[in-house]
């Protein structure tokens, strides 16, 4: 493998990250969301702040994903 697929496949892996790693932040912000709502009784509230806490987070990966690449 010369340098150049080399370092094609390596961006690719990364990038292919991104969606998964959106997911994930976006996923585990509901859930920590609904079960604080669950064990405090508060239903809908605290999952929709803990979403916007995972969209944020997500934002965030994405931004330093773009700082990384630039680096790549």
């Amino acid at each position: 493998m010369n340098k150049e697929i080399a370092q094609i496949l390596k961006e690719l892996s990364y990038y292919s990250s991104l969606g998964l790693q959106v997911a994930i932040s976006i996923l585990l912000g509901v859930g920590f969301g609904i079960f604080l709502d669950r064990f405090f009784g508060t239903t809908p509230v605290l999952m929709l702040i803990f979403l916007v806490l995972g969209i944020a987070a997500a934002f965030r990966n994405l931004l330093l994903a773009v700082k990384r690449s630039k680096k790549l």
